[in-house]
């Protein structure tokens, strides 16, 4: 009895056991970081920054898919914020959309083969192979293309069923999407238009027939239309902030408007591609076959015929028009265009794969052998393309998602805000990144080395630094801010206006001097699991040389040893950009150095040596032993 109840449970909640395998299977696949160059540019930053802000994405906007994405991101920060990053809220958008393609795909499945574990196998299959896994599990657009076409293939064939009007409005409706979306996914609307129109009748071919009932046709331009209405949406955000409206000058919101819908971009893009010298490469269609495997690709492409001839007809027809596509203009982003076509292959091998099974069947009379192979057959294409897949499709803690590492090392120095951060180029997009999608830097504005004089600075009142990336790139812009560098962490100067000339109150203040005008004025420990010590130094008078600080931790009285050799760290002050001939009298200049200590030990004091280089070598200033306070 128990066997027969479990039975049950698997063929009434199958599909439902299905999608929640699969996504538990994305969400621990789910891209959670970015690689720098993700991060500087490229389709999906753009889709995250547009989901974000609800700005327009590339153009025509895909406004839909933007809007959406939007509402998700704001649901998903309150739902999964403790457990998912805001990359990971971002992309399990995408893969809200790819399971939302599996279940449509498993339901076509399902009617082909009248069985549901062969149905659920396939489905499986095309869940793991790669551009699908991969587009589902980062930010991206793509599965939503892919559920519009497959759901628009199921619309059709329940329609070919039972010609129902709410089945033709729901095709209307969802080519009105399309339109508001990845328009590349239109190219299935000529065949349908022709499976839909063309089908006999007593009455004549079903245009004849629709023609005679212009309500059900108005009702049908109106449901194509209603999506449109969220490019509404483009234009309003397009005219409230311009600085969203890329490259180019527009002398009205509407003449901008017109332009980024025509795709200006795209067709430029739009040039020959593949050549009839090179009408098979390596990448296309041959990739196609490598990620369907052959068998499924050649074996889907037989299949469709035994669909049934106005089914095969259908299908056969949008393949072409895909094929023609990206074989005349976009050969380098076909991976992008024909991704909605890959489940057609899938629904060709599942037609050719329930045919050889009928056949079999007649010839013999064991249709638990038929059967049984049938389920091992998928079994094992699931394993495998699962097994090949899986360290490929895997985008969860990369070791190149290395992107947002600069804006956090900068923040975890804590700068005092409202801040303005002068940074490199790569610290200023993480830095944007963390403000803007993770809301990680509140209060920081990011620019550019050149913009650190404190006139520059509009609001006033912000806190200035540099970071130790830009005063190496740019040092001179130090000096043109006439500012005093302190060294603010391991990553920031701050350049405080006016320079402090006393000591924190955090701070343990001591009166140590090393040669007769420098003097150690007090220590702070910042961090004591790095062991990150500040040093607070002040001149009597300007100094004629250019000192080196030598800092380096004892415990009872020795040098603490890494690896055979002393742990010891030598800079100029502030990480070498504000050497000590440049110190006015009497201002405070805090210096900071960081050392990773061997496990379970804490130095009792630390060894200060003052330096400087000379034609003979080096020449000590002064050095002295200062205790630490537990």
């Amino acid at each position: 009895m128990q066997f027969v109840k479990n039975s049950f449970l698997l063929r009434r909640w199958g599909g439902l056991l299905l999608l929640l395998s699969l996504m538990a299977l994305y969400l621990v696949t789910l891209d959670n970081g970015l690689r720098p160059d993700e991060l500087t540019g490229g389709d999906l930053i753009t889709h995250q920054y547009a989901q974000v802000e609800a700005r327009p994405s590339n153009a025509p906007g895909y406004p839909l898919y933007t809007m959406g994405g939007w509402l998700w991101f704001r649901l998903g920060r309150g739902l999964f914020g403790w457990l998912l990053n805001p990359i990971q809220i971002l992309s399990a958008y995408s893969m809200l959309w790819g399971l939302a393609s599996l279940a449509v795909l498993y339901l076509i499945l399902r009617d082909i083969f009248k069985r549901r574990l062969p149905a659920a196998l396939l489905t499986a299959f095309h869940a793991t192979t790669y551009f699908f896994w991969y587009y589902t599990v980062t930010t991206e657009q793509y599965t939503s293309a892919v559920f519009q076409t497959l759901l628009l293939i199921w619309l059709a064939f329940e329609w070919e069923k039972s010609p129902r009007d709410s089945l033709l409005l729901g095709m209307a409706f969802v080519s009105g999407t399309m339109l508001a979306n990845m328009v590349t996914t239109l190219f299935i609307l000529p065949p349908l238009l022709w499976f839909v129109f063309s089908r006999p009748t007593p009455q004549g071919p079903m245009l004849m027939v629709y023609l005679k009932r212009p309500k059900l046709i108005l009702q049908a331009i109106n449901v194509t239309g209603l999506p449109l209405l969220s490019y509404f949406y483009i234009y309003i955000r397009g005219a409230q902030h311009p600085e969203w409206r890329g490259q180019g000058q527009w002398p009205t919101a509407w003449t901008w408007f017109v332009n980024f819908l025509t795709i200006q971009q795209g067709r430029d893009e739009l040039a020959p591609g593949l050549g009839w010298q090179n009408f098979f490469t390596a990448e296309f269609p041959a990739l196609m076959g490598y990620e369907l495997t052959w068998l499924v690709l050649i074996g889907g492409l037989i299949g469709l015929a035994y669909l049934g001839r106005r089914r095969a007809i259908f299908l056969y027809s949008t393949l072409l028009i895909y094929f023609i596509f990206c074989w005349t203009y976009r050969f380098g982003n076909w991976f992008q265009v024909i991704i909605p076509a890959y489940p057609i292959f899938t629904i060709g091998f599942a037609a050719g794969l329930q045919k050889l099974s009928a056949v079999s069947y007649q010839r013999s009379a064991i249709s638990g052998q038929r059967s049984s192979f049938i389920i091992l057959f998928l079994a094992a294409l699931l394993v495998y393309r699962f097994a090949t897949n899986l360290p490929r499709a895997n985008q969860h803690n990369l070791p190149a998602d290395t992107g947002l590492d600069p804006g956090w090392a900068i923040l975890a120095d804590s700068p005092q805000t409202p801040a303005v951060i002068a940074s490199s180029f790569e610290e200023k997009v993480a830095l944007d990144y963390l403000g803007t999608v993770w809301g990680a830097a509140s209060g920081i504005v990011p620019t550019d080395p050149g913009r650190l004089k404190p006139a520059d600075i509009n609001p006033s009142g912000f806190n200035l630094y540099i970071t130790r990336q830009a005063a190496a790139a740019a040092p001179e812009v130090i000096d043109a801010s006439g500012l005093t560098p302190q060294a603010a962490g391991l990553e920031l100067i701050a350049l405080p206006d006016p320079p402090p000339t006393q000591i924190p109150a955090t701070a343990h203040p001591l009166d140590a001097s090393f040669g007769d005008e420098l003097r150690l004025t007090g220590w702070e420990m910042v961090d004591a699991d790095l062991w990150q010590v500040a040093l607070y130094w002040q001149t009597s008078t300007p100094l004629d040389y250019d000192y080196t600080i030598s800092v380096r931790p004892l415990v009872a009285g020795q040098p603490i040893a890494v690896g055979g050799e002393p742990l010891i760290q030598d800079h100029q002050p502030v990480w070498g950009v504000y050497p000590t001939s440049r110190w006015p009298a009497g201002v405070m200049v805090r210096d900071v150095y960081a050392l990773p200590l061997p496990s379970g030990l804490k130095p009792d004091a630390v060894q200060i040596v003052i330096y400087r280089s000379t034609a003979e070598g080096f020449e000590n200033l002064a050095e002295q032993i200062i205790r630490l306070d537990s």
